[in-house]
């Protein structure tokens, strides 16, 4: 349990998505890769799947490896028509055939997600407090925000901050910069609450805020030591101060 002088002069407290609030354990990838696949088809891009996966995880890699160091955010339907254009279609990613495709792949992705234990009790309470935000990584924005239309928390944020709407990922300060000036709070006055060491906690130290690391990993706790969280967590539960 998180100590109510922990929370002292704090404002608001921004929240990471992925293995946070909603778990990602059950998502299919390769099911989700073959739906994408089949909308292009359906739209008249015709490309044997076995050559397009092999191309769609080239694509996806370098651009991982160049967001890794740049931490700019590539968005999905970029991705997707990178892939396109390395197999000889020239579709830009504003293409209806490449947002329909997109669409597809994040479909099954959705409806794989599980909502995290306690997120809806916690996030209720601490709305009574604190501005709340949400700080995500994530490639298509669209996907977030529908995930919290279907769990019903979109109610509990003040903001909504995605890093394929903005174009930089966590760590980078720019996209914790992005939340703080929409809740119009300062770093000080604001916690961190996320489960990766790196991309959470260190990223939102560098801009001054507090930090909660989640630890649901077997291993976290030996790699949460680099990043001295300020708090160290087992469920958001614990957020809930007596």
């Amino acid at each position: 349990m998180v100590k109510t002088s922990f929370f002292a002069n704090v404002r608001a407290i921004l929240f990471d998505f992925g293995d946070t609030l909603v778990s990602f354990e059950t998502f299919d990838y390769e099911a989700s890769l073959a739906a994408l696949h089949q909308t292009l088809m359906e739209s008249g891009v015709i490309v044997p799947y076995e050559k397009f996966k092999k191309t769609y995880f080239k694509i996806r890699d370098q651009l991982y490896r160049e967001t890794d160091s740049s931490f700019k955010e590539v968005n999905f339907c970029v991705r997707v028509s990178c892939v396109l254009n390395e197999l000889g279609f020239n579709l830009n990613s504003r293409d209806p055939k490449i947002i329909r495709s997109a669409e597809a792949f994040m479909c099954p992705l959705i409806k794989s997600l599980k909502l995290e234990e306690h997120v809806p009790l916690v996030l209720r309470e601490l709305s009574k407090k604190y501005k709340l935000g949400l700080v995500s990584n994530f490639a298509y924005p669209p996907a977030i925000k529908q995930t919290l239309r279907k769990f019903h928390l979109s109610e509990f944020f003040d903001a909504v901050i995605i890093s394929g709407d903005i174009g930089w990922r966590k760590p980078s300060s720019k996209i914790f910069d992005k939340a703080l000036k929409a809740l119009r709070v300062s770093a000080s006055e604001t916690v961190f609450v996320g489960d990766a060491p790196f991309h959470d906690i260190a990223g939102a130290r560098h801009v001054g805020m507090k930090t909660v690391l989640l630890r649901r990993r077997l291993g976290e706790k030996e790699r949460a030591g680099m990043d001295n969280p300020d708090e160290i967590i087992s469920g958001l539960e614990e957020l809930l101060t007596t």
